[in-house]
């Protein structure tokens, strides 16, 4: 009798958790239908983290084309990562093809990009004649990281590439990232080299302003990176660690 009352209450979860996954399933293809105009296959599962269904969906139109992701949160409203995605792809890809043109970045070193809120937030996509972030917002300014495929080695060379890279894009981001990498597809953040410049100088970091010169730049000497004993680590440009 237990085991009959057991089956039973599996089988009465089961078929509930099939109709919720059903509902679910027709309440996010009519979202991002109704969103994007695009009627498309949803794969729904379980959320733990909202107990609730979560989405993963393809769109196939351009310049939306991709996988994303949606949930339904507690006041029932559905979210999705589709714009917050394709904003920050777009600010990469242009920044990162600007940097090519100029041939100071190689085509496989890469750009990231933080893209703002506010921004990512926008659904004004003009779909046969794209429009870039920078366009829309010309007012916000987004965070970078430039990843270079080289190991800091100190020379005048390398500091030029940094100068040209603050130049080309100072007027549209906040703050560079640069990373220097000798092998890049390897796990040495030991030997990792970072620098980081904003528009207004903060703890330490230069400005954009104030590095115009291979020579104000080696008046910085200052990288930073980690090590085995501490989480970040200071260092001169010669590679020595600074002391204060």
């Amino acid at each position: 009798m237990k085991k009959r009352l057991l089956l039973g209450a599996i089988g009465l979860l089961v078929a509930g958790s099939m109709y919720g996954r059903s509902e679910a399933t027709e309440r996010y293809t009519d979202y991002i239908d109704a969103t994007y105009g695009e009627r498309v296959d949803v794969d729904v599962s379980q959320d733990w983290k909202l107990t609730g269904y979560k989405a993963t969906f393809k769109l196939e139109r351009q310049p939306l084309r991709g996988t994303y992701s949606a949930r339904t949160y507690g006041d029932g409203t559905i979210h999705d990562d589709v714009m917050p995605t394709y904003w920050v792809k777009e600010a990469e890809t242009t920044l990162h093809d600007r940097l090519v043109t100029a041939n100071v970045l190689s085509r496989t070193e890469t750009v990231r990009a933080n893209v703002p809120v506010d921004v990512v937030r926008m659904r004004d996509v003009n779909r046969r004649q794209p429009t870039s972030v920078f366009e829309l917002n010309p007012e916000t300014f987004l965070g970078v990281s430039v990843m270079l495929h080289e190991a800091w080695n100190d020379t005048n060379a390398q500091k030029q590439r940094v100068l040209d890279v603050i130049r080309l894009l100072e007027d549209d981001v906040t703050s560079i990232h640069f990373s220097f990498d000798g092998t890049p597809n390897e796990d040495d953040d030991f030997t990792e080299r970072y620098l980081n410049v904003s528009r207004t100088s903060q703890s330490g970091d230069p400005s954009f302003d104030s590095l115009q010169t291979i020579d104000d730049l080696n008046r910085h000497d200052r990288l930073y990176g980690f090590d085995e004993t501490t989480f970040i680590t200071e260092y001169r440009f010669d590679g020595t660690k600074y002391e204060d």
